[in-house]
């Protein structure tokens, strides 16, 4: 291969942190023994073919970089289609805590969250209203539970879910986060318990306990971004923007110093995952030029951020006291 097989080591050095040993990463990708995977880095072996694809497939590497073909606007992606159902769902978190793990073999990770709902990493599984969360999903999606009419009280998700939206939620707060919320944020959570308590799939007291859990959950976001918080002895550094520009989806960003990487969702449980460069380093500008015209509620926005979690209290208790009198009049 030449010259293209020189271009591909060092293309697949560049994504690699440092401290991997390059022998033993194309011996692993290969399947072939330390002493081949030598003799094809140094030349003294052939690179076949099939072998450079697998190569490039595995560290998506497109033809375009190796032979300096011109750009036609077209790029790869890898889509990721889960199931709507809890097994998806597992599925769902292992590929979301695999891809953040690949991220933080360098440890200084960024992710920024456009939070069009309340992310998943600030729920804990204990609370009623994670359960809550992923019985909304799976009654939006296409799956047979939607069609089920299962009330709320009797939905039990697999224990084997609940392991693994822990280990995600562990493995994604190991990094530094950065969330944008917009005033719409908070409302979908609100607008979703009210929908199941106005068709009788969620009880009274199930709603006003939801209304409490969200509570809850915001006032340990408040405490996060308002002092030094620490995630089993390491610090979990978060920071908190507010916008009122940015057209939130639920897109997750990342970027370390060897490689950037983009989510963007599509169904309940699916994601597209784009790794092309052009593409990651055109989110990039446009995510940094967001947060410069955001307002940030972190750190010494003392004002700011009062008003912008008091705001999130009231319509709280504007959904609490509809649900206690049951007059149809907009929390929002």
């Amino acid at each position: 291969m030449g010259i293209e097989k020189d271009k591909l080591f060092g293309v697949i050095k560049q994504k690699l942190p440092k401290n991997v040993l390059f022998t033993e990463e194309i011996a692993d990708v290969l399947d072939v023994s330390y002493d081949a995977s030598y003799r094809r880095i140094k030349g003294k072996t052939s690179l076949t073919f099939k072998e450079a694809v697998k190569l490039a497939k595995h560290y998506r590497i497109s033809l375009n970089e190796l032979y300096d073909l011109p750009s036609d606007n077209s790029l790869v992606i890898n889509k990721n289609r889960f199931q709507d159902n809890i097994d998806g769902l597992i599925q769902f978190y292992k590929e979301l805590s695999f891809y953040t793990k690949s991220f933080n073999l360098n440890n200084k990770t960024r992710v920024i969250y456009s939070a069009k709902d309340i992310p998943f990493y600030h729920i804990k599984t204990s609370n009623l209203y994670w359960k809550f969360r992923v019985y909304v999903y799976l009654n939006f999606s296409q799956s047979s539970f939607a069609n089920s009419k299962t009330s709320f009280c009797n939905f039990n998700p697999k224990f084997s879910a609940i392991e693994e939206a822990n280990n995600y939620r562990e493995v994604l707060r190991q990094t530094e986060i950065i969330d944008i919320w917009s005033d719409t944020t908070i409302n979908s959570s609100l607008h979703q318990i009210f929908y199941f308590f106005r068709t009788k799939m969620l009880r009274k007291e199930e709603a006003l306990l939801l209304c409490d859990d969200i509570v809850s959950i915001i006032k340990d976001i408040e405490l996060a971004v308002s002092s030094d918080m620490s995630v089993n002895s390491k610090k979990f550094t978060f920071d908190l923007y507010y916008s009122k520009l940015l057209n939130l989806n639920h897109t997750i960003f990342f970027k370390n110093e060897k490689k950037k990487g983009l989510l963007m969702p599509y169904s309940s449980f699916s994601h597209i995952k784009i790794e092309d460069s052009n593409i990651c380093d055109e989110v990039d500008v446009y995510l940094q030029k967001q947060l410069q015209l955001a307002k940030k509620i972190s750190g010494e926005a003392e004002i700011d951020r009062k008003v912008f979690f008091t705001t999130m209290y009231d319509k709280i208790e504007q959904l609490r006291s509809e649900i206690n009198s049951k007059i149809l009049i907009s929390f929002l």
